[in-house]
């Protein structure tokens, strides 16, 4: 089992609102975002604390909450990374300069918009102290499905079979040290930016008996790397929403989920509900958990629970649990 690294994993708007998942890590300003829906149940603090954000494609329920992700990072000296499909670089675009801004000086805000397409990837930079001026759009070869990568991790993407162009993503942890929730938990010292700095050490491998400062206090490495931090090959988180479950786009997605400590999967109808799935391209329960099944992910998450099962959600997870049994979904 992929030990989890992550400090928050939160399904904003459980499995029945619009799809989005926050992922933050402890002591930076380093949180991911899948997807840009109805975001409120997030604080400014923790919107603003975002590295980059992934857009599965632009349909009110997955876009509509970009409006409070800008205005929550305005005022910030950074460069807030942009993914999504086709057009997304115009629509962002389109987004933020529709509000007028009184531009001060430490507005330094950057918004590196990156678009893919079919083998190719088209990147513009939206910058708040050139007030926004028209995009200029570079274009790259992108062989997939790496579409982003830090220090600690990448980003994968591949195309989804939805009404529109979209698209599923899967995060995977690169292998070595990382940040230990439960000991972080129990431990002593709260969680701060001393994380990111011993996590900085132990990748460069100092000496385990080099010294660290944190809080007025003097510890050694080795004992923050045993009370803090776990060794592992790292954990792996797929997010696939709103797509039909084709032959077109089967070998991908279940490729993109492989081995996943957890798969959050579009379950917008129930199996009687085939022919609309059909129509309007979503996958039904069932489906979700033969993706997972096949994936051999260790759990699957229900999301995107059309509101017709209002009331009803039992039927969603029963038709997933009989295809694959660790299988859950967040309802009230």
């Amino acid at each position: 089992m992929a030990a989890r690294a992550f400090s928050t994993v939160q399904l904003v708007n459980g499995s029945t609102g619009d799809p989005v998942l926050y992922l933050d890590y402890p002591g930076g300003d380093n949180a991911l975002l899948f997807d840009g829906g109805e975001n409120g149940a997030l604080t400014a603090a923790q919107l603003g604390d975002l590295e980059a954000v992934f857009l599965t494609h632009h349909h009110v329920d997955h876009f509509i909450g970009l409006d409070r992700i800008v205005r929550a990072n305005m005022d910030r000296d950074k460069v807030l990374h942009l993914f999504g499909p086709v057009n997304t670089i115009r629509k962002v675009y389109d987004r933020i300069t529709a509000y007028e801004y009184p531009f001060f000086p430490f507005q330094k805000i950057v918004v590196k918009v990156t678009e893919l397409l079919p083998g190719v990837a088209r990147t513009a930079t939206l910058e708040c102290t050139k007030k926004f001026p028209e995009p200029v759009v570079e274009e790259a070869a992108w062989a997939g499905p790496v579409c982003y990568e830090n220090a600690d991790l990448r980003v994968e993407a591949v195309h989804a079979d939805h009404t529109v162009p979209c698209l599923a993503f899967a995060l995977s942890e690169k292998s070595g040290f990382h940040p230990d929730p439960l000991k972080l938990a129990a431990g002593a010292l709260r969680p701060g930016v001393w994380v990111q700095e011993v996590l900085k050490r132990l990748r460069a491998g100092d000496p385990p008996q080099s010294r660290i400062e944190i809080n007025g206090g003097s510890f050694a490495l080795e004992t923050l790397a045993a009370n803090y931090f776990t060794e592992s090959a790292g954990a792996r988180v797929a997010y696939v929403t709103d797509t039909l479950w084709s032959d077109a786009v089967r070998p991908d997605l279940v490729k993109l989920a492989k081995g996943a400590w957890r798969l959050y999967c579009d379950s917008f109808y129930a199996s009687g509900q085939a022919k609309q799935a059909l129509q309007y391209k979503h996958m039904l329960a069932p489906q979700a958990a033969e993706l997972a099944k096949l994936a051999k992910v260790e759990q699957l998450v229900l999301i995107h629970f059309a509101t017709r099962y209002a009331g009803k959600y039992q039927q969603l997870i029963d038709e997933a649990g009989a295809v694959f049994p660790r299988v859950t979904a967040e309802v009230e």
